[in-house]
């Protein structure tokens, strides 16, 4: 690119790409820390007349930029629309498109030529960025005065040039951040000068005066922990908090102690960030567990950060609650009164159950204890690792498919799986095709992972999350290419109680009584069940798994303990090994459209089960037999979260709290890792489904994350309607 045209205006058309484009000669990672300082440099303070946590990423209106789920990327549609703008700088704008074109996480990712029918067609999918848990203790202790003395100390310890470049990158990076608080606190200091109302004047004056030391020296009171923690959020794209409660009980106790701050005050701001999470969608926050020294975390942030949950009744943040074998009644109680209220949070996770489940993949036990919840419920290390969260996923029940199709697939006409049989002499047949084609998906699910990683670490090393990330700065690499402690991966999986209820059809009606042939069976599931009478058999003649029936739970302990066990046999190209988890997102829908009629009774093409739940509505034999059939599964083999919705209607939760804390208690000391609850009962959501105008604010719990009932799917619209409805 010429220096005439990067002589022009280059604000209005991309500061980012500039300022990458003028730094030729330099490492791609000081480069890329030049841009984004160039554009959370230039990046507008605003602020609303009712902010006190101030920080807002107003659009960069750029071509190029940074994220962290897609790396660096290239906003064609927005060059686009610049060209109508502005018909006169044509040429200069297709120029960036041009120059990005080889730069980008794609433009690095070369997939076989079969790739297309399998993760194209919902076998599996495959890699992005992911997400991350920073370690927000160590720029609210130093703020990044102390970053940069441990960036220095770490560059005199290297003569490698590599290195050397990459720590050069981060220091930029603790400009950038400077930079972009200064902003706000000089906006902010001219908004007090020109304030009439004088007590908006103070807490102008106020935001001007924290914003100034934070997070530049870091925090020194519970305002400053708290801007200090909002900025850095918001930096790197408003992802998980993490363990909140934990990092900023110090600042809030020190202020308690001190007088400096009242207990009403305190809920006040929280309640305030709560509105600000909110308002960007940010991901999981955790409150409490056990602290890494093995004792219980629980402080008067945990029940004020639910509290907030239980006032504000938002989507966001995403909250979860570690719990463990010591944890206080009371605390339950609080969690139960704020699910109550439906809004489907907090999420409750077993101490007892992960911390074990992270130890098997080498994971100390102090740093084990320390773990959080990333994006909807992934598991990670705060602050010391990147497990991928999530990495891929494999819909199991297009495995049974290609198994009963000798790995030809209807819906395609491709053969996409191995030749694994069709002549089927005994169920031990069926099962030996049926995991021959899982260890195939498995194989290829994270070939491509892999693939998609070493494109990310190329193209999009995170320098901001190398920051924050043990042990990035010290091993001079970056967090996309091995430098955090903990490089493990996670590929989840769909489609388990289908599977297992499918298998259970063939093993009783085929094999045992000879009832059905496979052939005719075959017959039906190829024609969609044109036989209702037939179909209604396979429904209720074999036990279905969440009723408490060794019989098929056995089938479904069976297929799970294979799927994590083939998985470990895989390294990811970060260098750690894979684990995984089961949570519903939204792809059952996706999965679902992409396999035939199945077994269990499924219709062609319709939404799979809700993760490791059972099929909806047919555990017939309450609450207490689908606990029990869901933690008969070997959990603790799961390195992610074994996610688990349940229903109960809102009159239990508003009399039975007791009763369904029991319930609740006897699973995770049943092995159970993780649970969440819808309380919302089936006419409530008919009418807003048939009336959303009147139901706009109905929260509900979808698979790891909850959402406004009104604006699903049509398909996740009618999965939580018909989710057994528990009553204790």
């Amino acid at each position: 690119m010429s220096n005439e045209l990067m002589a022009t205006d280059k604000l209005l058309i991309d500061p980012f790409s500039y300022a990458y484009m003028n730094s030729v000669g330099e490492a791609h990672e000081v480069r890329l820390a030049r841009a984004i300082y160039a554009q959370w440099s230039t990046t507008p303070a605003v602020i609303d007349d009712t902010d006190l946590i101030v920080g807002r990423m107003t659009d960069g209106h750029s071509i190029a930029g940074f994220n962290f789920g897609g790396g660096v990327t290239c906003n064609t549609g927005y060059a686009e629309q610049l060209i109508q703008e502005h018909p006169d700088r044509k040429e200069e704008i297709e120029a960036i498109v041009q120059f990005w074109r080889d730069k980008t996480v794609d433009s690095h990712i070369h997939w076989a030529e079969d790739e297309q029918y399998l993760s194209g067609q919902n076998i599996y999918w495959a890699g992005w960025g992911g997400h991350a848990i920073l370690d927000f203790t160590r720029i609210l202790a130093g703020g990044t005065c102390a970053l940069r003395e441990r960036i220095r100390n770490a560059m005199t310890m290297t003569a490698d040039e590599k290195k050397l470049s990459f720590h050069k990158s981060l220091l930029i990076m603790c400009d950038a951040i400077d930079a972009f608080a200064q902003n706000y606190a000089e906006t902010a200091q001219k908004m007090a000068l020109e304030e009439t109302d004088a007590k908006r004047k103070r807490e102008l004056e106020e935001i001007a005066k924290i914003c100034s030391r934070a997070p530049h020296y870091g925090a020194s009171s519970f305002r400053e922990a708290l801007q200090t923690f909002w900025f850095i959020h918001l930096l790197d794209g408003t992802d998980s908090p993490g363990r909140f409660d934990q990092y900023m009980f110090p600042y809030y106790k020190k202020d308690i102690e001190n007088d400096d701050i009242t207990k009403d005050e305190a809920q006040s701001l929280i309640d305030h960030l709560w509105q600000r999470f909110n308002e960007v969608r940010s991901w999981n926050l955790c409150v409490g567990g056990l602290k890494p020294d093995g004792t219980d975390g629980t402080n008067d942030l945990t029940y004020m950060c639910l509290e907030a949950t239980r006032r504000c009744q938002k989507i966001a943040p995403n909250l979860s609650l570690r719990l463990h074998q010591n944890s206080p009644d009371e605390l339950w109680m609080k969690a139960l009164e704020v699910i109550a209220t439906g809004v489907g949070m907090p999420a409750l996770y077993n101490d007892d159950i992960l911390i074990p489940a992270m130890m098997r993949y080498g994971i100390t036990e102090e740093d084990a204890r320390d773990y959080a919840m990333n994006g909807c419920s992934q598991i990670d290390i705060q602050g010391k690792s990147h497990m991928g969260l999530e990495d891929g996923e494999v819909n199991l029940l297009k495995c049974l498919e290609l198994a009963l199709n000798n790995g030809f697939d209807p819906l395609t006409k491709q053969q996409i799986g191995p030749k694994t049989g069709d002549k089927f002499e005994s169920f031990d047949d069926v099962m030996k095709a049926y995991k021959k084609q899982v260890e195939y998906a498995t194989m290829r699910v994270c070939n491509a992972a892999n693939i998609v990683q070493q494109a990310h670490a190329e193209t999009s090393p995170n320098l901001f999350r190398s920051l924050f990330v043990d042990d990035c700065i010290d091993e001079g690499m970056d967090f996309k290419a091995g430098g955090p402690r903990y490089n493990h991966g996670q590929i989840l999986t769909q489609g388990i109680a289908n599977t297992a209820d499918s298998l259970a059809v063939i093993k009783k009606l085929v094999f045992e009584e000879k009832s059905v042939s496979m052939a005719g069976l075959m017959a039906a599931l190829q024609n969609n069940f044109p036989d209702e009478k037939f179909r209604q058999r396979l429904i209720n003649e074999v036990s279905k798994y969440g009723n408490d029936d060794g019989y098929v739970d056995s089938i479904a302990q069976e297929i799970v303990a294979h799927f994590y066990t083939e998985l470990n046999q895989h390294r990811t190209w970060r260098g750690g090994t894979y684990g995984g988890g089961s949570i519903v997102f939204t792809r059952a829908v996706s999965f679902g459209r992409h396999v035939g009629a199945t077994p269990d009774g499924r219709r062609a093409y319709t939404i799979l089960v809700d993760s490791v739940g059972p099929t909806r509505g047919l555990d017939r034999n309450g609450p207490t037999a689908m606990l029990k059939s869901v933690a008969r599964t070997p959990q603790i083999l799961a390195q992610s979260t074994y996610l688990l919705n349940m229903k109960f209607t809102p009159s239990v939760l508003r009399s039975n709290k007791e009763k369904v804390m029991a319930l609740l208690k006897t699973y995770f000391k049943e092995g159970g890792q993780q649970v969440q609850v819808n309380v919302v009962d089936r006419k409530t959501l008919l009418r807003a489904k048939a009336d959303p105008d009147n139901y706009s604010n109905l929260v509900v719990r979808v698979g790891g994350f909850s959402d406004y009932f009104t604006q699903l799917s049509h398909e996740l619209q009618e999965d939580i309607i018909a989710r057994t409805e528990h009553e204790v």
